[in-house]
């Protein structure tokens, strides 16, 4: 079932001047105090840290205003909590000078309503982030949109991610005329950043907050609860993504020229009843998904809604129906080079032979899957590759076999991202004790 962090490098030097035949020793303190000044790394390093924390404070200060809360407010409000949170020192956070105790993180997030998950991603990522690449405040809104998306292209979403948030920063100090426009597509763009790199949280609490606006224009309303509803189905929020959905196909059916919207959302709901076992409905969504595609002429998600179906088809029994759609899913992919469809057919292909008790052929294919996905770090394709493999050196007592695929399932257990129900069943075995 297919349902994917760099950051800006900078550089600091400088010369060492040493001074002889002073009439005047300097004191130890002085000569601290002077290495410091005049260090340059120290500088950067201190403003950078700054900068970070500055961001940081700058969100809790729009997490207040958003909420009509003062200070004294929140002060007053913290002192049911087990931490205090004082307006003099949460003036000094909001303004950078401090950083929030994660006990005054907990107490500021059941204040603001929100869950303490999403503000610790933040503060993470405030924290990680570098200091903007020299010469982006110069550069015109679009120029620095093209150079994020291009990062995201190269799948670089945490220096996309800090392009965006600069920008964002610099409309809510110069407001131009079409501020409201960038600010919601920058924010979408922000969004799908953190998205991609698994900030699920804080993704979902954006979302949220955009879909409060009132001036959202149609496609972009659809595009926040097609985010919403993407986080919720990675935490594990089913029902709630199905509502977002549910939402956002109404919405599409009073729409014109939104094909591409539509074909995602349904991929979307195909993945939801996949997930939460209603086969029928996840084949229905992923045929028309597929349809939708191709008729965009988009040939890679046509194979991927393609892949999908037949994943489903697997789970319905109609095994022969499935290995149909394979084989023809990967020719596309081999003609069109796209080498993670590919190892992923193989391993859908190895999956319909396991279930046919053709171990022979299950093995080959999960061989041939795993020489396209190693090289590449696939990890969730691999993993259920050398899950296939345990299984069948279990079924043929191969102790080697079984001991060296069980060591590779552990490297790669906590490294998978995306669900995969053959972990759960090894995490299952596990915990039964059946392991060295």
């Amino acid at each position: 079932m297919a349902c994917k962090r760099e950051g800006a490098r900078e550089g600091s030097g400088g010369a060492t001047t040493v001074h002889s035949g002073s009439a005047e020793k300097p004191s130890a303190a002085s000569g601290r105090r002077k290495g410091r000044q005049d260090d340059p790394r120290g500088s950067v390093a201190q403003q950078q840290t700054l900068a970070e924390s500055r961001r940081f404070g700058t969100y809790l200060r729009k997490m207040r205003e958003e909420r009509r809360l003062s200070l004294d407010a929140v002060e007053e409000m913290s002192l049911g909590l087990s931490e205090r949170v004082t307006k003099s020192h949460l003036s000094r956070i909001e303004n950078g000078q401090a950083v929030p105790s994660f006990p005054r993180m907990f107490a500021l997030s059941q204040i603001y309503g929100i869950p303490v998950s999403s503000m610790a991603e933040r503060f993470e990522l405030c924290l990680k982030s570098k200091m903007c690449p020299a010469g982006v405040a110069k550069k015109s809104i679009q120029e620095v949109v093209d150079e994020a998306q291009k990062l995201c292209v190269g799948g670089r979403h945490a220096e996309a991610l800090l392009l965006y948030e600069s920008l964002l920063e610099r409309l809510a100090k110069t407001h131009p005329p079409d501020e409201a426009r960038w600010n919601v597509e920058l924010r979408l763009d922000s969004i799908n950043c953190l998205k991609k790199l698994s900030r699920l949280a804080t993704a979902k609490e954006e979302s949220e907050r955009l879909l409060t606006l009132t001036d959202l224009e149609p496609r972009q309303e659809i595009r926040a609860l097609q985010f919403f509803a993407m986080c919720c189905y990675g935490l594990g929020k089913y029902t709630v993504a199905l509502m977002a959905i549910e939402k956002a196909e109404q919405k599409l059916a009073k729409m014109e020229g939104v094909e591409d919207l539509s074909a995602a959302i349904t991929v979307l709901k195909g993945n939801l009843h996949y997930i939460t076992h209603r086969y029928a409905e996840a084949a229905e969504a992923f045929r028309a998904a597929r349809a939708q595609y191709q008729d965009l002429a988009d040939v890679f998600e046509a194979c991927l809604a393609q892949l999908n179906l037949a994943a489903t088809l697997i789970e319905t029994g109609a095994v022969e129906e499935a290995r149909a759609q394979l084989t023809s899913a990967l020719a596309t992919t081999e003609q069109g080079g796209y080498d993670r469809l590919r190892a992923l057919a193989l391993s859908h292909l190895a999956l319909a032979s396991y279930r046919s008790s053709d171990l022979e052929a299950t093995e080959a294919y999960c061989l041939r899957s795993n020489r396209v996905a190693r090289p590449r770090e696939y990890v969730s394709i691999l993993f259920r590759n050398c899950f296939y493999l345990w299984r069948i050196a279990q079924s043929r007592q191969d102790e080697v076999g079984i001991k060296t695929n069980e060591r590779t399932l552990r490297t790669y257990l906590n490294r998978i991202e995306a669900y995969v129900p053959e972990a759960e069943e090894f995490r299952a075995t596990l915990g039964g004790g059946n392991h060295e």
